[in-house]
């Protein structure tokens, strides 16, 4: 829920900062945001689950860039890139091994709002949404898994 400002600049140059670079306000409004006093750390999986997805999605885009998806080279280029690609031998097992940690962060996060009743109104379209979003993971999941090992 988002909720009016309440920083109020106090000089001319503040007011004039504020209008074209809020940073001010924003630094404010971060400091003074309610937040509930039940916060715990299951709630970290959320940020969690965005750094697990900005590391797959940069390593996948650089092992996609140097993978030949041909039944006769795609060997080769798992070997160009283990070999020749600098730190490939590294995108690799951080993209293998970042997928798991995606995947566990996904079912934490899952069983969180089990735990809280997420699932419950007024928040059933959203967790819905987030059902319909966790099995398309999974068929993107498996498709990449299965497919590169079908050539």
């Amino acid at each position: 829920m988002s909720h009016a400002s309440t920083y109020k600049p106090q000089t001319a140059i503040e007011r004039w900062l504020d209008k074209r670079l809020p940073i001010v306000r924003f630094s404010d409004d971060f400091m003074n945001f309610p937040t509930p006093k039940n916060l715990n750390y299951w709630w970290t999986f959320g940020a969690i689950l965005v750094v697990c997805l900005v590391i797959q999605i940069i390593t996948g885009v650089v092992l996609a860039m140097h993978y030949t998806p041909h039944k006769d080279l795609a060997f080769d280029s798992i070997e160009h890139i283990m070999r020749d690609v600098n730190y490939g031998w590294l995108m690799r097992y951080v993209h293998a091994n970042g997928a798991a940690m995606f995947f566990l962060a996904v079912y934490i996060h899952m069983f969180r709002g089990l735990y809280y009743g997420s699932y419950k109104e007024p928040r059933e379209l959203n967790w819905i949404l987030g059902v319909v979003i966790f099995l398309l993971m999974m068929a993107t999941a498996f498709m990449g898994y299965v497919l590169p090992w079908g050539q």
